[in-house]
C-alpha cells in the first residue's frame, strides 16, 4: 500500500469522525435530549471526536498535507446524509438518536482497525499507535451505549411509570449484555 493510500484511509476516517461529531453535537441541543444518562454520553462522545478529529487532521498534513479540495469532496460526499440525519434529529427519540451513534462509532472502530492494519503494513508506528489509541477510546463509548440504550428505551415507553421503566430497562439492558460473551472476544478468528 502507497502512503497516498494511508492518507486517503485517514481522510475518510475524518470525513466519519466530522460528520459523526456534527450530528453529536446537533443531538446535544435537541429538545429531545433530555435523558441524563444519554446527554452524559453525549458530552463524553463530543470530547473524544473533537480530539481525535485535531489529531486526525495532524496526521493528514504528516503525510503530505490534505488536498483541500478532496478533504472538501469527501465532506460533501456526506452532505446528503448529514442533512438526513440532523433533520431526523429534530424529531427522533433520544434511543434512535442512540442507535445512529452506537452505528456510526462501530463504522469508526471498523475504519480504525483497517487503519491500524495498513499502517503496520506501510511501517508508519506514528499512525498505527495513532489508530490503535483511537479504536481504545471508541470501544469503551460503543460498550456504554449497549448498556444505556435499553434504559432510554424503557423511559420513553408510554404507559410505564418511571419505577416500572427503569426495572425494566435494567433487566433489558442485564439480558442483553450476557449476549456479550468473553469467550467470543477471545476466540480466534475463523479464515474462509
Amino acid at each position: 500500500m502507497s502512503a497516498e493510500k494511508l492518507k486517503d484511509y485517514t481522510a475518510d476516517l475524518l470525513t466519519l469522525e466530522t460528520h459523526l461529531y456534527n450530528a453529536v453535537n446537533k443531538q446535544r441541543t435537541s429538545d429531545q435530549a433530555g435523558d441524563a444518562d444519554a446527554m452524559e454520553l453525549l458530552n463524553s462522545i463530543d470530547r473524544i471526536l473533537r480530539s481525535q478529529i485535531d489529531a486526525l487532521e495532524n496526521q493528514i498534513d504528516r503525510l503530505g498535507g490534505g488536498r483541500k479540495s478532496d478533504l472538501k469532496e469527501l465532506l460533501g460526499s456526506f452532505a446528503g446524509l448529514a442533512a438526513g440525519l440532523i433533520d431526523s434529529v429534530r424529531k427522533d427519540p433520544v434511543s434512535k438518536m442512540l442507535r445512529d451513534d452506537y452505528t456510526a462509532l462501530s463504522m469508526l472502530a471498523t475504519g480504525y482497525t483497517m487503519l491500524h492494519t495498513h499502517a503496520l503494513g506501510m511501517d508508519d508506528q506514528e499512525l498505527a499507535e495513532l489508530s490503535v489509541n483511537h479504536l481504545g477510546e471508541i470501544t469503551p463509548v460503543i460498550t456504554e451505549l449497549s448498556r444505556v440504550i435499553p434504559m432510554v428505551v424503557a423511559r420513553e415507553s408510554t404507559g410505564l411509570d418511571k419505577s416500572t421503566a427503569e426495572e425494566i430497562g435494567r433487566k433489558a439492558m442485564e439480558e442483553t449484555q450476557k449476549m456479550w460473551r468473553a469467550g467470543q472476544i477471545d476466540k480466534e478468528p475463523v479464515v474462509l
